[in-house]
């Protein structure tokens, strides 16, 4: 009798033969693409520091100084607070580059700002049957505590507040206010200024 090969002659039990491990199959690799070192554009040279605005010679220096020196000198509005309401009436002055405001406290004793026109939002008026208040907003002050001036005569404070507007109108236009005289000037600021066709004066 042919002895079984799956039978252990000492009577244990025999164990099922190792189930033969699947061949693994090699993982493909990614394949790196290699990128061709980067050539420079002909005609292309590394950015540096940008040049150096255009400066003026001596000449138009002096010139625009000039400018600028007549224009702060030319009056083209003044206004003055009501005496006895102010015991030292207050000025406010419009020239061609500023509005300027003289707080008097005393003989002798002011405190004056000067404001630059590019420099005011916005300018309101508010009148009654007699007197009136100017309200200037600028970009460098709090907006909910304006550079205020009181007791003004109501015609003064429209006429103000008109006229600086119109003036700030035409600065956000580009137009060169230069070449008018001061009496020319303002009345076309009036215009310009003006709400309306019946704004009350």
């Amino acid at each position: 009798m042919t002895p079984d090969p799956y039978v252990n002659p000492s009577g244990a039990v025999p164990l099922p033969p190792a189930p033969q491990q699947a061949a693994q199959q090699p993982v493909p690799q990614p394949v790196q693409q290699v990128q061709p070192p980067e050539q420079p554009l002909p005609n292309m040279k590394p950015a540096g520091p940008l040049p150096p605005p255009a400066q003026m010679n001596q000449s138009q220096s002096i010139k625009e100084l000039k400018k600028a020196v007549g224009g702060a000198h030319e009056i083209l509005l003044s206004a003055t607070t009501v005496f006895p309401f102010t015991l030292f009436p207050d000025i406010i002055t419009l020239d061609r580059e500023k509005l300027t405001f003289s707080n008097r406290f005393f003989f002798r004793i002011a405190e004056v700002t000067s404001i630059r026109i590019e420099d005011i939002l916005n300018i309101i008026a508010d009148v009654g049957p007699f007197f009136g208040s100017l309200k200037v907003s600028t970009r460098f002050f709090d907006d909910s505590e304006p550079h205020t001036v009181n007791y003004l005569w109501r015609h003064d404070a429209l006429r103000f507040k008109r006229v600086v507007q119109g003036y700030i109108i035409s600065r956000q236009k580009g137009i060169d206010c230069s070449s008018f005289s001061p009496r020319q000037l303002v009345d076309m600021l009036d215009k310009i200024g003006q709400a309306g066709p019946g704004e009350d004066s």
